[in-house]
């Protein structure tokens, strides 16, 4: 067909150039009989330009055979490509748009950050819980709360990094200020840090937290959400403002910190992607997440040893999986001979295997010692009216009453402070 079209062109070209005073027309593709066709070849033999225009046609056929040629050894591979199926076949496990969520824009705003430019800590966030889990999930379990909206939470609020803190005094997992962590039994210290930066305390606390806020809201997460962020009696008063209505509602809604507007559909959309990550295009693969006790054979470090593991299984490392499953520890601590970390169970034959090597760790060592070059490990705080040794050791984040009570040889159970004195404190 192409070949009878040109040939009709050329034919009608000939045409115009032996009639130049009539005004070119737009040719019409109408088939050519045998007989036509035949007579058109003689007509353009005869004619340089149509003869040229024709051996140009046949030579652009000759390559393009060429190219075809040397692609065939491609081309099963992308026939049998083209007979596979299609990564989603069921349309029914694609979110619709007129699902009351999905169909709320300020919704569908944070899954398209998610699902792009965020996603990165939507899969770290993974990653971290698969050696949480059983830590943090039971809680939430015993109280039917789902776990997406779990892994929602610490997403936004950690990324699934126990040691996250923010620069209000948020700390842990779920971001406790002091106050609410001490009203939900988030109290005391572990280790090196306060109970907010122990997984199972925190998360018991958080649970608790959601359970009373369903007591007030049931399921309706907007809320629960609200009020975990903007401070439960702050989130009530304008609750009963607006008459309880939708959270979404204009003039409820625009009368929340713009912060919780967008804390709200942050999580949400985040749980909305945990339910069903396929229907996102989105890959959660679960990892093994056993662990398993070690001592160590020689004095090292979480970083330490961190290089040591290098990124066997997991491309992103094991740093932070390794901080998150001794929450007590800080991240410069020495630990000593024959102290006990607890570690991924797959990592134990390389530490057997690696972990000794001279060359290997005597990097890790000074590297890790770089990090935290000599500088004074305390710092001085001048006390103040109403100042408790607890308190003190919240504005410092990262440090203990008993840790500054030794430094300061304070003795217990008193802790007596007085105003205007000067304390070592513990940097962090």
């Amino acid at each position: 067909m192409r070949l009878i079209f040109i040939f009709s062109a050329l034919l009608m070209s000939s045409a115009c150039q032996k009639q130049a005073v009539i005004t070119p027309q737009k040719p019409i593709e109408q088939p050519l009989s045998i007989q036509q066709l035949i007579a058109g070849i003689e007509q353009c033999q005869a004619d340089q330009t149509c003869l040229a225009e024709l051996n140009r046609y046949f030579n652009e056929l000759a390559e393009q055979a060429k190219v075809e040629a040397a692609l065939e050894p491609e081309l099963p591979e992308a026939n049998e490509a083209n007979t596979q199926q299609p990564l989603t076949t069921d349309t029914s496990a694609i979110p619709q748009l007129n699902e009351p969520l999905l169909n709320n824009v300020r919704i569908q705003a944070a899954l398209n950050e998610w699902l792009t430019w965020k996603r990165p800590k939507l899969i770290e966030a993974w990653q971290n819980y698969q050696f949480l889990k059983n830590k943090i999930w039971p809680p939430f379990a015993q109280h039917d709360i789902p776990e997406s909206l779990l892994l929602a939470i610490i997403t936004q609020e950690s990324g699934g990094r126990v040691h996250s803190m923010s620069s209000a005094g948020a700390s842990g997992l779920f971001q406790f200020m002091p106050a609410t962590a001490k009203r939900f039994g988030v109290r005391g210290t572990i280790g090196d840090y306060d109970a907010r930066y122990h997984p199972e305390t925190a998360a018991k606390g958080a649970a608790s937290y959601i359970l009373e806020q369903q007591g007030l809201y049931g399921n309706d997460y907007a809320k629960i959400l609200a009020a975990y962020n903007a401070g439960e009696n702050r989130f009530k008063r304008l609750n009963n403002k607006h008459n309880n209505q939708s959270v979404w509602e204009s003039q409820f809604f625009y009368d929340l910190p713009s912060e919780t507007q967008d804390y709200i559909a942050t999580v949400l959309s985040a749980k909305l992607i945990y339910e069903n990550p396929s229907a996102y295009n989105v890959v959660l693969e679960e990892h093994d997440d056993a662990t398993t006790l070690i001592r160590a054979k020689n004095d090292t470090s979480l970083s330490e040893l961190s290089v040591c593991f290098g990124q066997h299984n997991n491309t992103m490392g094991w740093y932070r999986i390794l901080r998150n499953l001794n929450s007590s520890i800080k991240a410069k601590r020495v630990i000593k001979q024959n102290a006990v970390v607890v570690i991924p169970a797959e990592l134990k034959p390389i530490y057997e295997s690696k972990c000794n090597d001279p060359q290997l760790m005597g990097l890790a060592k000074t590297i890790h010692d770089a990090d935290f070059p000599d500088r004074p490990v305390y710092t001085w705080y001048k006390i103040r009216q109403g100042d408790s040794l607890s308190s003190i050791s919240r504005k410092f984040k990262c440090t203990s009453k008993r840790e500054i009570a030794q430094l300061n040889q304070i003795k217990a159970p008193r802790y007596l402070i007085n105003t205007g004195k000067k304390l070592k404190v513990p940097k962090c």
